[in-house]
């Protein structure tokens, strides 16, 4: 069965998606995992079985993450914070809308998800990610 992003790299770590900050590009490999995970389920057949896990590595991440990001970001007076948060606040709220959906057993929520996930890729860590770490590069965050 083909995978529902048929790209083998679709979700494989690429030094586009770097912000030349370890320590969250650790991160975003973590998610890009995850990523993979459910995309493996979904190509296997085996989506829903995936789903609490993913959720949970998900809110995980994001939990972690978003915390790093922000601090940093705060720290070093990044004049986007605040958008950037936001956005983050969107993504903590789809996930629990992706968990109520699972959990009312809605047909299409992994998939729903992981078309979700490969836009916060595309829109967010390759062009919103990318502000920051050129204005925190800058400061010598590395």
């Amino acid at each position: 069965m083909k995978k529902m992003l048929d790209s083998p790299s679709a979700f494989s770590w690429d030094e586009r998606y770097s912000v030349n900050i370890a320590a969250l590009d650790a991160q975003h490999q973590g998610v890009l995992e995850t990523i993979s995970e459910l995309n493996e389920a979904l190509a296997a057949g085996q989506g829903a079985t995936a789903m609490e896990s993913v959720l949970r590595k998900l809110n995980e991440y994001a939990k972690t993450h978003f915390a790093a990001e922000e601090s940093l970001m705060e720290l070093h007076k990044f004049p986007g914070l605040e958008a950037h948060r936001a956005e983050h606040e969107a993504f903590v709220q789809k996930l629990a809308k992706y968990m109520e959906d699972f959990r009312a057993s809605k047909a299409g929520t992994p998939v729903a998800l992981l078309f979700f996930l490969h836009s916060w890729l595309k829109d967010h860590i390759l062009k919103t990610d990318h502000a920051y770490s050129i204005f925190l590069n800058e400061r010598g965050v590395n």
